[in-house]
């Protein structure tokens, strides 16, 4: 559950590079002592790049099971082999770790007991201090799966640590796409924002989360980012906006600064960009009057 009083912000995209990691870092910034930040995207994170935390604890997430064989107990069999449906047992009846999907047949067949369905570690989830106040984030194990319970957990423990340091906002920088950790991430979320950039298949992604924040009745608005980019499919996100009853949180303009910003690891606000600056100020102040309603 959500702490009473406390507002959680989840940033979204249809796909990846929009800017909403830069997005997030600077509304982290822009809100800081009062807010700490998650990053739920736990197959890629990047957030760290930007605000180069400090980590004080890590915790080793465990999540699914794997099969194990003991081979001293293995008498070569073979039923193991012939119920497995993934391909998972070689010829010689040794277990592939990979192909394993944990689902305990080899072990549930196995005369004697040889194999154990054990749980494994997928992940670390750390704490952190950043220059803007506290950061939860995570990492999932090159191959691992179950990156939506991960995110789950994460935002959990993010909830544990600002109620802990009394904070108002959690600033959540969510996965691209519509897939699991996706929706993990809008868990407890007073209001997602949506990070569109003015092209076609960005346009098409936007309306396939927004279809998701509805389906779970959670309040969304839109931000267009390198709006000018192109101005002709701008106007058509600004048409969906008014279309569906979506607010419009700003335009930020294309600035080539602001890569230069996420070179040298600082924020948009950090870098002082004209325009963006500005866009940023106003988006922040369009959200607190929203999360106030």
């Amino acid at each position: 559950m959500a702490t009473q009083g406390l507002k959680q912000v989840t940033v979204l995209s249809g796909k990846g590079g929009t800017g909403k990691t830069t997005i997030t870092a600077a509304l982290a910034q822009i809100s800081s002592p009062l807010s700490l930040v998650v990053d739920c995207d736990v197959d890629a994170p990047n957030l760290h790049l930007l605000l180069s935390p400090n980590n004080l604890a890590e915790n080793t997430f465990e999540s699914g099971k794997l099969a194990i064989k003991n081979s001293s107990k293995c008498i070569n069999c073979g039923k193991c082999l012939e119920i497995c449906r993934f391909d998972a047992i070689t010829p010689e009846f040794e277990i592939d770790d990979l192909a394993c999907e944990g689902c305990g047949a080899c072990a549930w067949i196995c005369p004697t007991k040889a194999i154990s369905m054990n749980l494994q570690s997928v992940g670390l989830i750390f704490y952190a201090e950043t220059r803007f106040g506290p950061l939860v984030h995570a990492k999932l194990n090159i191959g691992a799966e179950n990156s939506g319970k991960l995110v789950s957990e994460v935002i959990k423990r993010g909830h544990l640590k600002a109620k802990e340091f009394k904070k108002n906002f959690i600033f959540v920088d969510g996965s691209p796409g519509i897939g699991c950790p996706v929706i993990a991430a809008l868990t407890n979320a007073n209001l997602v924002i949506i990070v569109v950039e003015p092209t076609i298949t960005a346009i098409h992604d936007m309306e396939r989360i927004f279809e998701l924040t509805q389906f779970f009745k959670l309040p969304s608005a839109i931000i267009i980012n390198k709006a000018d980019i192109n101005k002709d499919q701008s106007v058509v996100i600004k048409n969906f906006c008014k279309e569906v009853k979506i607010p419009m949180l700003g335009e930020i303009p294309y600035n080539f600064n602001v890569y230069k910003a996420m070179v040298n690891g600082q924020t948009i606000l950090e870098f002082g960009i004209k325009g963006v600056e500005n866009q940023i100020n106003q988006i922040w102040d369009h959200v607190q009057d929203i999360l106030d309603k």
